[in-house]
């Protein structure tokens, strides 16, 4: 990976600066540091080393079993072990859509650099079919139409930022695909007594 990039095209008016970029975990040039880090990270959450998933891939040679590789092997390099499937190009966007995957390899091809077109899969699933993390987040919603409606290049850079923010500090938090009726919350006092969550085999 050459560039450093978030949500939007390196380069380009709307995106942010690698230099800022750089001071969130995991965008730092320094690999050895970042790995150092996610694995502290992996433990803090009680992942063990040697965890194992699965890596949903799309089945068409270039760029994805390149990248496919790639990231495996960078998983393996902080302890995890991870088993690659290929699912054809034909089918890929179907099990995403009906979210039949552990871990998966998605892209964004928008036909023009337009924060409207490269954020639109993150509002809420209920907004965007493309939200394969099936997901709501109103926030995220809310920034999507302001940045959208913004009509000064300078409010709107202010809302792209502000969504990518969210994004990426208040992202989802992934759980076994086996725990069912459980969903995260604003605060942890809520939706606790856990009367609704099971585990499926």
């Amino acid at each position: 990976m050459k560039e450093v990039a978030g949500v939007q095209v390196p380069g380009t008016p709307y995106a942010t600066p690698p230099d800022e970029l750089e001071k969130l975990a995991g965008y730092g040039r320094d690999i050895k540091r970042a790995r150092a880090e996610a694995r502290r990270l992996l433990r803090e959450a009680g992942v063990p080393d040697g965890f194992s998933f699965t890596f949903m891939n799309r089945g068409v040679p270039m760029p994805y079993e390149p990248v496919g590789v790639w990231l495996i092997d960078q998983w393996r390099q902080i302890g995890l072990n991870v088993t690659m499937v290929t699912i054809e190009a034909s089918q890929h966007v179907t099990e995403l859509r009906a979210g039949n995957f552990t871990v998966s390899s998605d892209a964004q091809c928008g036909y023009q650099v337009e924060p409207d077109l490269d954020l639109a899969k993150f509002q809420s699933k209920e907004i965007s079919h493309n939200n394969y993390g099936r997901y709501t987040d109103k926030v995220l919603d809310e920034l999507y139409q302001k940045q959208s409606r913004a009509l000064d290049p300078e409010e709107r850079k202010r809302y792209v930022r502000e969504f990518e923010r969210r994004l990426q500090w208040h992202r989802i938090v992934p759980h076994s695909a086996k725990v069912k009726g459980w969903t995260i919350t604003p605060s942890h006092y809520l939706n606790q007594q856990l009367d609704m969550v099971w585990l499926a085999e």
